[in-house]
């Protein structure tokens, strides 16, 4: 195996000051750009519109990485942490404010195609709820549901990745984790609708991501992949295999065995880190962690897991580390 895929998310070189309050402007768009294209072994990009890039300077923004060799790789609608979302972005009780989030997903898909990229990450942070009896929840599904399909059939060309996430900045998020997320997929019956897979999110849905790659792989709907790592309390967005290491192994042969050939996006947050460094090392990471699998005697393994003997997979993947 050797997925080289690397990419990451523009917001990653804005380095947070708080996560959920914005980002510092030291550094302009371009300037984020240049960043990403100093670091090792990354090759790709996803931009937030209309945080990043907008219809206006959609092919200056498209200069600016052909100029340092860098591939759009998702244009993804900002519908979160601004005060119209503060109810929800599609799910908000204000017809007008719904409007405004599907429109600025279409014209986050305009920006795609222009760019030269047919794939969104959408993250409805903003939708779901805090309080019981705080919403009807068969109404937050029927605007969830209405708002991507519409979203979805506006480009059957882009795919469109959910984002899933148990919590934050919501106390309960209404798309919260891979089974919720295919089943939208299936509902909506649309080929280009399934999950964005965010490593450190599926541990916050008390998922294992490899499982949730597999379960999301079935019916054709892993859109792409956020990896990352967490102490499963929060989205700390830390750097690569720093605490769960045998899981994001897990993960990264899952996505091997179900032959995922797209991106692998650092989705990192350095607050006191340069964002160069953490990402450099994240990417070292992954790739000491693909030169380990590559020891694995696969057919051993797959005796093993045919009986579902713990002993034996054990063994076989601690010898990797021999």
């Amino acid at each position: 195996m050797g997925n080289e895929s690397f990419s990451a998310g523009l917001w990653v070189f804005a380095q947070s000051v708080e996560k959920f309050g914005g980002y510092t402007t030291s550094l302009s768009v371009e300037e984020q750009i240049k960043a990403a294209a100093s670091v090792p072994g990354l090759k790709g990009l996803e931009l937030i519109a209309p945080l990043h890039v907008t219809v206006e300077n959609a092919k200056e923004v498209k200069g600016w990485l052909e100029d340092l060799d860098l591939q759009p790789v998702s244009v993804n609608p900002y519908v979160w942490t601004e005060p119209i979302w503060r109810r929800g972005a599609l799910t908000s009780p204000d017809k007008k404010v719904r409007r405004e989030a599907i429109d600025t997903a279409k014209r986050a898909i305009d920006i795609g195609q222009v760019l030269g990229t047919r794939k969104m990450c959408l993250w409805p942070g903003e939708d779901g709820w805090d309080y019981h009896f705080q919403a009807s929840h068969t109404q937050l599904w029927d605007w969830t549901t209405e708002a991507v399909r519409e979203i979805a059939e506006y480009d059957p060309e882009t795919q469109i990745g959910l984002e899933y996430k148990h919590h934050e900045p919501r106390t309960h998020m209404l798309v919260s984790n891979a089974a919720k997320t295919a089943l939208l997929g299936s509902e909506l019956g649309l080929p280009n609708v399934g999950g964005y897979l965010d490593f450190g999110h599926a541990l916050m849905s008390r998922e294992n991501p490899a499982e949730s790659a597999a379960l999301l792989a079935r019916s054709d709907r892993l859109v792409g992949v956020h990896v990352n790592d967490n102490y499963g309390g929060g989205d700390d967005d830390i750097m690569v295999g720093s605490v769960h290491f045998w899981a994001m192994m897990e993960f990264l042969f899952t996505l091997d065995q179900i032959g995922y050939e797209g991106w692998l996006t650092l989705d990192l947050v350095p607050t006191r880190e340069s964002p160069v460094d953490a990402c450099s090392q994240s990417i070292v990471s992954m790739k000491n962690y693909q030169r380990l699998l590559n020891k694995i005697d696969r057919e051993m393994l797959k005796q093993a897991q045919q009986e579902l003997d713990s002993v034996s997979s054990q063994q076989i993947i601690q010898d990797m580390l021999a």
